[in-house]
């Protein structure tokens, strides 16, 4: 980040950028331009730089309010002191890591309702262990499609070793990578060094579990001690931490190996970064969606054996339904979030994407935990959803707006819910809340609020084809009080959701779930993505908090039932 002394901004007149300056009564925030005039010129503000009544009368209009002359008059003295006051702590050098002290947690029942347990009996399974007899080693073109657990067996029974399977990985990214876009950095030096370390420890007979000696790849929006973190943006193509992200040592200390850093939208909107578009492998010609671009689309190419994405609003569903890999968005605060990048502190969650339900699980159990860096982290056990009785569970269906008839008509019409039926389940229509309008602000303010320095300072122009300038921009005239009644009505939004879900363990709807999928990214409950045979179809599993074994024995249910996990995409087309 610059020094805000530093700050540059297009002129304006005194009178305008005093305007904007002002969201709200006793809510103030400063533009670029303001800062620029007071801090470049590094002079004091004078009396010619006095907040007015007629320039609160003009800020009314921002805020959607009305005061009356008095009332204006009473609080001016308040205002230009609160305006010195924003203006003084934007001088005072801030880490980017700094996180507001309030914490966000999920709400797990209605008021006045016990907490939930979970049906059918699953257990925390250790790290360790076996994980199924050895197979025969398949041809290298199908072994990089084999599943996570697949790839483990045959690392644990020696047919193949951590190091052979590393260099495969890795000279696969480079022959696709570039085609693909979905490689920032390749970090073969990392790589050997754990995959050899991974070989030693098997060979010794310390095997840590199915992650280990396993390739794969991580969302460049984690920071790692001996590579670039570019956060996919222009602006950051040359940032370097000097520590790692809580996700990476994890990694290491489940013996995973790490090929590569993947791509992601510019600052986690999007597909594009400063290289281009990531695409999608089974169909070069579209971009395979974001932000987690690059973990979708190495995964469903096999660059990888799975990888770690983010998401805080759709960003490990909508590339998994593009790329048409399993995704798991676990509960908020499941994974620690220390050393990554932020986009809302309170919404932004890491999980897994693979090729099978059973992968998510085996990864979301080596990454989650609690983390003192990260205070909205929880210590709750991982359950194994292979000791679930899936029969138990009481299963919703909640169908999406769009088309024709009625909620029970598109249930009725749904191949996946008949495909669950013939499976012997019983399905049921599941409602949901409706989302206040002003929650969704929430996440702009958080987003300006962590991107505050860079958005007043000139590197901000470099950020070429991305939204996030005007979304920072804009969210500085969301005043404070408007940000907390829109938290407020999160919390009587987690309430209803909890009242209308009460009765369901698990529920089912068509491909990202659409509004469900807007719903429960604030109240921090899991979802997983889970694809079909069928073209860009799919369909999501959204399940209570911090049960997402419920969630991944359903989905390993379908695919043991379709087969759908042996698909990939014919990378011939690729080039």
């Amino acid at each position: 980040m610059k020094n805000r002394s530093n700050l540059l901004s297009e002129p304006i007149s005194r009178k305008d950028f005093l305007l904007a300056a002002l969201v709200a009564s006793g809510s103030l925030v400063a533009t670029p331009s303001l800062v620029a005039e007071i801090v470049g010129e590094k002079r004091e503000l004078g009396q010619d730089d006095e907040i007015t009544t007629d320039d609160l009368a003009r800020a009314e209009k921002i805020a959607g309010i009305r005061f009356t002359d008095e009332q204006r008059q009473q609080i001016l003295r308040d205002v230009n002191t609160m305006r010195r006051e924003a203006v003084a702590l934007r001088q005072k050098q801030m880490d980017y890591t700094v996180e507001p002290p309030t914490l966000f947690r999920p709400m797990e029942s209605a008021p006045g309702r016990p907490l939930t347990q979970p049906r059918g009996g699953p257990v925390a399974a250790p790290l360790g262990g076996s994980i199924g007899q050895p197979q025969k080693p398949p041809a290298e073109e199908e072994l990089h499609f084999k599943s996570l657990t697949e790839l483990a067996r045959l690392v644990q029974s020696r047919q193949i070793s951590p190091v052979e399977l590393t260099r495969m990985y890795l000279d696969r990214l480079q022959k696709y990578g570039d085609a693909l876009l979905c490689v920032v950095t390749l970090t073969p030096e990392l790589a050997m060094r754990q995959a050899r370390k991974a070989e030693q420890e098997i060979i010794s007979g310390n095997y840590k579990g199915v992650l280990h000696g396993i390739p794969c790849g991580i969302k460049d929006l984690f920071a790692t001690r001996d590579y670039p973190t570019t956060w996919g943006a222009e602006p950051f193509k040359n940032q370097q931490f000097d520590y790692d992200a809580a996700v990476v040592e994890k990694l290491d200390q489940a013996g995973a190996v790490i090929v590569a850093k993947l791509s992601l939208g510019a600052l986690a909107m999007g597909d594009v970064w400063f290289r281009g578009t990531t695409k999608n492998p089974w169909n070069p010609q579209q971009g395979s969606s974001g932000s987690s671009a690059g973990s979708a689309s190495a995964t469903a190419a096999g660059l990888v054996g799975f990888a770690i994405g983010t998401e805080t609003l759709g960003s490990i569903i909508s590339p998994s339904h593009r790329c048409r890999v399993t995704g798991l968005r676990p509960t908020y605060g499941r994974v620690s979030r220390y050393g990554a990048m932020a986009v809302s502190w309170t919404m932004d969650k890491i999980g897994p994407i693979c090729r099978t339900a059973e992968d998510c699980y085996h990864v979301l159990r080596a990454i989650a935990g609690a983390d003192p860096r990260d205070p909205s982290s929880v210590d709750r056990p991982v359950l194994d959803p292979r000791t679930l009785d899936t029969k138990r569970l009481r299963i919703g269906y909640l169908p999406v707006a769009q088309g024709e008839g009625t909620p029970q008509e598109k249930m009725e019409n749904d191949p996946i819910v008949g495909i669950f039926r013939q499976m012997g389940y019983r399905i049921s229509l599941v409602e949901m809340p409706e989302l206040p309008d002003a929650v969704t602000n929430i996440l702009g303010v958080e987003a300006a609020a962590a991107f505050d320095d860079f958005t007043l300072s000139p590197e901000i122009e470099k950020l070429k084809n991305s939204a996030w300038p005007q979304i920072y921009r804009a969210n500085r005239f969301i005043s404070g009080v408007d940000y907390l009644r829109a938290m407020r009505a999160r919390t009587v939004l987690m309430r209803e959701y909890a009242e209308k879900t009460k009765d369901f363990d698990v529920f089912l709807s068509p491909q990202r779930a659409l509004g469900a999928l807007t719903i429960t990214n604030f109240t921090g409950h899991p979802q997983m993505f889970v694809p079909t045979p069928e073209n860009d179809r799919g369909f999501s599993i959204i399940g209570r908090l911090y049960h997402e074994e419920q969630l991944v024995a359903l989905a390993m249910a379908f695919q043991s039932e379709t087969g759908s996990t042996r698909l990939h995409p014919d990378m011939s087309k690729i080039g």
